[in-house]
């Protein structure tokens, strides 16, 4: 899916910052002395946005122009990186009037942007077998701290389908002054969407016809630096966010509504319109791999393997190719497709099988999972297959060749989406998965020497989204990538991997099984007498949430789970036990613990552990419940058995 064109301060992460107009460039450049930030912003400061100001204007159908304006004040070389900007274009868009300037402490200029900071290259990424998108990139930096960098700019937009967002507060970093401005004909109308119910635009009209244009306006002042321990990743927890959308819209000839989802997805639909036949000898072919006996699961099971294993993922961003798939006799025949392409193929298997599924659009991501239902737009970056069935769904991931059928995985599970259908689109949600869906049980056995060595045979079945990180990790590497993948998640310095194994991965089984041998030089300690080990040989939490007075924004994970270990530990002769560790028992709103170290006979030692994470999203006003959870648990995990010499 073809993204709106962003800009980016090489920060960490993508940062969007839409910005200038009117007023915006009029003043005195010594404003951007340093003198004139408020007092409150430059409290533990390593940059200050000075200003940040958008104007986004439609003139008709298909032309619209955004005008940029983004000045930053910055304080320390780590932050130096808002002085990169990057432009990304294409056929439908034209960057106009480029500049930027470097300003010393006093606000005097320093120097203006030359031609040669600025470089034009093909946005080509290695994901993409051929595209039309590209690339301004532009760097001005300065040796002395501090330092004020502003970056002036517009895109000429021949297109309309997707239009700019807002962020009062992009990045942590102080904010003196953010604007949104959107202008339109005054007899116009402007979807809009605010994440704050108290923040309203302010809306007036202009021009020379006695106002034949209007103007919405957003603003934000004086926003202080904030702290990540406190408000989180996420910039719509903690800054006041802004969707505009048309409500009529056109790209490469394509007209379309966006007035409701229905309207909105035939409009999608009719890109898909006949690219679903594929060849009679494929189908033919298709036909073949069903049995009369097989069920519909099994059918879609085997589709969906015949699709993995005749394709790969490649990104094709080629005019209207950013939002129009491939059609599915093109995909056969070349084995290859982006995720709209990919999907519509599967859709036409599944056709030939006589079993009926839909494309659906979906904006996948890591942790957040805000769908905005009440408001009909483009929200969407991929596309993923839906099969309903009466009383069930089946859903398919079809760029990823490694995972089985009827799994979507962390990227896209539990989210709302929009089902492509002839009639139009339909507001759908992605399964949302259980802790024991995504479990990780592991089961060892430990020989320990009374030299403190010990000898180790675990194997550890993942299921669901844990299952992925070993499929994601171990498809198509080598088998020295494999070992060092499996050291470094042991994260044990000692250890040698003797052997090893990997059990669903090749037959796309819902359950990886990982078998290892291995030895721990040293794994145990001595004092005298006294042999120490730590019983969390496997799966050991180290690290505590930072203490904060008050979370401001939730906790968020990718996925509930549940990890259990199961740990036989056979002592060495001539030693017995002194010291077990308690039994922990930890209960809390959205997880649970437990941790138990027992003694079989004179030898033997098990140590058996529960972890579950049960929520998604854990509410911010129970951040001293969770600190204090995950507190007790890295105590319970730096629990020791203590073993002494038998006296003689």
């Amino acid at each position: 899916m073809k993204r709106f064109h962003r800009l980016f301060f090489c920060i960490a992460a993508v940062l969007w910052f839409p910005v200038w107009m009117s007023d915006a460039f009029a003043g005195d450049r010594k404003e951007y002395a340093v003198k004139n930030i408020p007092a409150a912003l430059l409290v533990d400061a390593d940059a200050v946005v000075r200003t940040a100001v958008t104007h986004f204007e439609i003139k008709k159908v298909l032309r619209s122009f955004l005008k940029i304006k983004r000045a930053v004040t910055i304080f320390k070389s780590d932050k130096r990186d808002y002085g990169c900007l990057y432009i990304p274009y294409d056929k439908f868009t034209n960057i106009n009037n480029l500049d930027g300037a470097l300003f010393d402490v006093d606000g005097e200029k320093i120097r203006g942007l030359e031609s040669t900071d600025i470089k034009d290259i093909s946005s080509f990424d290695g994901s993409a077998l051929i595209s039309d998108e590209r690339m301004k990139i532009v760097e001005l930096y300065n040796d002395r701290y501090p330092y004020t960098v502003e970056f002036t700019y517009e895109i000429e937009y021949e297109q309309n389908l997707n239009w700019p967002d807002w962020s009062s507060q992009e990045t942590l970093d102080a904010v003196e002054q953010s604007r949104f401005e959107v202008a339109l004909p005054a007899g116009d109308t402007l979807q809009h969407w605010c994440s704050s119910d108290t923040v309203k635009p302010v809306l007036s009209y202009y021009g020379s016809l006695d106002g034949d244009k209007k103007k919405f306006v957003w603003e934000a002042r004086n926003l202080p630096k904030l702290l990540k321990d406190v408000v989180g990743d996420d910039n719509e927890d903690f800054s006041t966010v802004v969707h505009i959308a048309p409500t009529l819209f056109e790209i490469d000839h394509y007209a379309g509504d966006m007035r409701t989802w229905r309207d909105f997805g035939k409009w999608d639909y009719s890109l898909l319109k006949d690219r679903d036949i594929l060849p009679e000898s494929v189908q033919k072919e298709i036909r073949s791999l069903i049995q009369p006996s097989d069920s519909i699961r099994t059918k879609i099971s085997k589709l969906y393997r015949y699709m993995q294993d005749h394709t790969r993922y490649i990104s094709i961003q080629l005019g209207i190719g950013g939002w129009q798939p491939f059609d599915a006799a093109f995909v056969q025949e070349h084995g290859y497709g982006d995720c709209k392409a990919l999907s519509n193929y599967m859709v036409a298997l599944l056709k030939t099988a006589g079993i009926t599924a839909y494309s659906v659009l979906i904006r996948p991501g890591d942790y957040r999972y805000t769908f905005n239902e009440s408001f009909p737009s483009n929200q969407f970056t991929h596309v993923i297959v839906c099969v309903p069935f009466q009383k069930d769904t089946v859903w398919l991931e079809c760029t990823d060749s490694s995972i089985p059928a009827g799994h979507l995985g962390f990227f896209t599970e539990n989210r709302g989406a929009l089902l492509i259908s002839p009639e139009g689109g339909f507001v759908v949600h992605t399964p949302r998965s259980t802790p024991e869906q995504n479990s990780q049980i592991s089961q060892a056995t430990v020989v320990l020497t009374s030299a403190g060595n010990a000898g180790v045979s675990c194997t550890t079945q993942r299921t669901g989204d844990q299952a992925d990180y070993i499929r994601f990790a171990m498809d198509k590497v080598s088998p020295r990538d494999r070992e060092r993948w499996i050291l470094k998640t042991l994260d044990i310095p000692t250890a040698n991997l003797n052997k090893y194994s990997i059990d669903g991965l090749e037959t796309h089984s819902p359950e990886i099984l990982l078998n290892l041998e291995l030895d721990l030089p040293r794994f145990a300690s001595f004092s005298g007498d006294r042999i120490f080990f730590k019983t969390n040989l496997l799966n050991r939490y180290t690290s505590i949430p930072h203490k904060i007075e008050r979370r401001l924004s939730p906790l968020r994970y990718k996925y509930p789970y549940l990890d259990r270990d199961s740990i036989v530990y056979k002592l060495p002769h001539g030693y017995v036990i002194e010291t077990l560790p308690p039994e922990v028992r930890l209960t809390t709103s959205f997880s649970s613990f437990i941790a138990k170290t027992v003694l079989l006979g004179d030898s033997i030692v098990v140590y058996t552990r529960s972890l579950q994470i049960q929520e998604y999203v854990i509410p911010a006003d129970h951040y001293a419940e969770y600190r204090k959870f995950w507190s007790d648990v890295v105590s319970a995990d730096r629990a020791q058995v203590v073993l002494v010499r038998k006296p003689w």
